[in-house]
């Protein structure tokens, strides 16, 4: 079954707009390049998911900012995530496609792009706005809007500089194996021994039968989660997509 996009169940926007979204996300500080927290402990991140240019796919994060994207059919997420000296602007997603996800959240999609450019000298907030004429070096949370002059500034800028999406997806791997030694998981959290590629995108896409049916929240003020189906208790400071458990997906609920 090849699930890759543009296959089914992905859809391709129609009329996609050339705006999107500043997403911040948490960067591993074993990794000289800003990639995702591979080893956050108590909660390895999945996202971005550099190695099928895809985001949502694997986790939770940003079901605001995806179901945006789906309805507005926006094109671009730029991202950016703290480091020593502040924080930085790493890359793109030119986001193409999307399918709905396996959840009982309303409106919960995945998105997959069809290019995606990281740089590895990732130039601080405060310089871009010099660069491009933006106000990104502000105060926000999670995620900004962006028009598309903006993006269109920002995409020209990350686009003057190599792409070093190769060696982002080296350094996950090396983080990944560093974490198989020394854990005997690459994803603790998940007790996941396995990369995360199109083949175990797979249970993913594919239709399920019914998912928890409590509101679904991203976070458990225990830490700890109970799978519907299992009745396994599991610990984890975010909402999991699938019970580490027994691998069934949409069935994790508070503890």
């Amino acid at each position: 079954m090849n699930v890759t996009p543009p296959n089914r169940p992905w859809k391709e926007f129609d009329n996609p707009t050339a705006s999107g979204y500043l997403s911040v996300y948490y960067s591993d500080d074993l990794s000289p390049l800003p990639v995702r927290f591979v080893t956050k402990p108590g909660d390895n991140k999945s996202d971005p998911n550099l190695e099928t240019l895809t985001y949502g796919l694997f986790s939770t994060c940003s079901p605001s900012m995806r179901a945006g994207i789906v309805r507005r059919r926006y094109s671009y997420i730029f991202f950016t995530t703290q480091r020593k000296a502040g924080r930085v602007l790493s890359g793109f997603y030119h986001i193409r496609w999307y399918a709905p996800a396996n959840s009982s959240r309303k409106n919960d999609y995945y998105l997959a792009a069809d290019e995606g450019h990281f740089v590895a000298e990732a130039p601080l907030l405060t310089e871009v706005d010099r660069r491009c004429g933006t106000k990104l070096s502000r105060r926000f949370r999670n995620t900004l809007l962006l028009d598309i002059g903006g993006c269109c500034s920002l995409r020209n800028y990350l686009m003057s500089f190599p792409n070093a999406l190769d060696g982002y997806r080296e350094e996950i791997d090396r983080l990944e194996r560093f974490s198989l030694i020394h854990t005997g998981f690459r994803y603790p959290s998940w007790k996941r021994r396995a990369k995360f590629d199109w083949t175990s995108a797979e249970q993913h896409l594919s239709p399920v039968g019914s998912v928890a049916s409590s509101p679904v929240v991203n976070t458990s003020p225990s830490g700890k989660w109970k799978c519907v189906k299992c009745s396994n208790v599991i610990n984890n400071k975010a909402l999991l997509r699938q019970c580490p458990q027994c691998g069934a997906l949409g069935m994790l609920v508070p503890d």
